[in-house]
Order: structure tokens, then sequence, then C-alpha cells
């Protein structure tokens, strides 16, 4: 094991995965898989630490998330919201394999209760009610809008107790990753916001989508004021021929 950490942590072999890295325009990575290592280990772990059993996934895709924390060891409940078909589709066939695992029906969780407009793209992990700004779309041709078609809308407050009548007695993470939307996300659960343990959101650094209402100080702000504290960040977009970052993960807990 000293012999392998060794030649893990030598600086030959990390200028050797550099140039390989340049050569073939692979990333060569190899590490202990540990907390540092893993995101999805790390937030598993600090779900189950803080003795999270009700995960609320609000913009599940197609239920990458909630799937991870099964697999590093939670056992409690997961409820999915997913708006694009295609994901809502996979999201809840991927479910049909956890019986505590929840995917309510297809509709998008905002501010209000009713009807919207939602912009489904190329790429189903760009769509948003939002439009995106025309400056990322130009040079990011899976972000183009391919549908625009109208969904239901609920407040997270309104619609939770179809899904989980006893939320108000279960010890939750807020998920929320709606791809600009996420201020009328909490302006719409503002219940279940103040029920919550632990708080986990798309945090934009570089604007994406037209009319976004938190950008990286605000929401960062909001996190504080809402008495959360930051215990672990991750880097989720990543525009590629500048480096720049466009979006991070945050999660964050009451202690």
């Amino acid at each position: 094991m000293n012999l392998l950490q060794s030649i893990l942590q030598s600086k030959l072999l990390d200028r050797t995965k550099r140039r390989l890295g340049q050569l073939t325009g692979f990333h060569l990575k190899l590490k202990r898989f540990t907390a540092s290592a893993s995101e999805p280990l790390r937030t598993s772990m600090l779900a189950q630490g803080h003795g999270i059993n009700l995960v609320i996934d609000v913009g599940a895709n197609t239920g990458q998330f909630a799937e991870s924390l099964y697999d590093f060891g939670y056992q409690g409940k997961v409820l999915s919201f997913e708006p694009v078909p295609s994901a809502h589709r996979e999201l809840t066939e991927r479910a049909r394999a956890y019986p505590n695992w929840i995917v309510a029906d297809r509709m998008a969780i905002g501010e209000k209760d009713g009807e919207i407009e939602f912009h489904i793209t190329d790429d189903t992990q760009f769509s948003s009610v939002l439009p995106i700004e025309d400056s990322f779309a130009a040079h990011n041709a899976k972000s183009s809008i391919v549908e625009k078609t109208l969904l239901p809308i609920h407040q997270l407050d309104t619609i939770i107790g179809e899904y989980v009548p006893d939320w108000q007695q279960a010890t939750i993470l807020l998920k929320i990753d709606t791809q600009g939307y996420e201020q009328q996300v909490l302006a719409g659960a503002k219940a279940v916001l103040a029920q919550a343990k632990g708080l986990k959101i798309e945090i934009p650094v570089y604007k994406i989508y037209q009319q976004a209402q938190l950008d990286f100080y605000q929401t960062l702000d909001f996190v504080r004021q809402h008495g959360f504290q930051p215990y672990s960040f991750h880097i989720e977009g990543v525009d590629l021929p500048t480096g720049r970052v466009n979006t991070m993960d945050g999660l964050f807990f009451r202690d």
C-alpha cells in the first residue's frame, strides 16, 4: 500500500498523466476511492451522517443523483420531479428497482400552481422554463431548443403532500437543479425549506439562462441567511474552449 501511495503521489506520474491527456484527449486519473475523490460518495455520506430520510429531487433528469445515493448506502425515501418527457420516462423506469423511490407525475416546480411554457433542448440537461442566453447557445449546439411545450407547474409546498403525506416528520435534503429557475422553486418551497436539514443547489458562476434571478453571490447569501453551512462543492459545467466554470453544485446543511 505504501508503494502504491508513493506512485500515486509522484510528480513524475502527474506530469506523465498531463502529457498523455494532451496527446490523447483523455483525462487519466488514478486515485483511491474515498470521499475526496468521489462527489457522489461524499454526498451520500454527508446525507446519511445528517440523518436524512427524505430526499426531494427537483430537476431529477433521468435519476442519476438519486441512484448514486442508493449505490452508496442511502436507504430512505426519494421523491423525484422531472418535466422533460424522455427524461421522465427513463427516470420512472430507473426508479422501479428501488421501493423507496417515488417519481411524481411530469410537472415543473416553481412559485405558482398552474401551467407554464417549458423549453426542451437537444441535450435534456439544459432544458428549462427559462430560455438560454444567445451568447451561450451560439457556442453550445446541444443547448439549442428543439421544442416548446405547456406543462403543469406546482409549488413544492402545495404538491408534496400528495406523494409524501408525512413529509413534515421527515429529515429532508432538498436538491434543486432547475437550470436557472432555482429562485422560483425556493419561492414556492418556503415550508419545505424551513423543514429541510440539507440543501443541494446548482450555483451559477456564469449566466446561462435569460431572466435567471439568482447569481453566484445571491445564492450564497440566500443559503447563509437561511442558516445553512457549506459542506461540499462540485464543478458541474465548464466551457471547454476557455476553461471557464459555468455552474457548480453546492451542498449545505444546518448544524
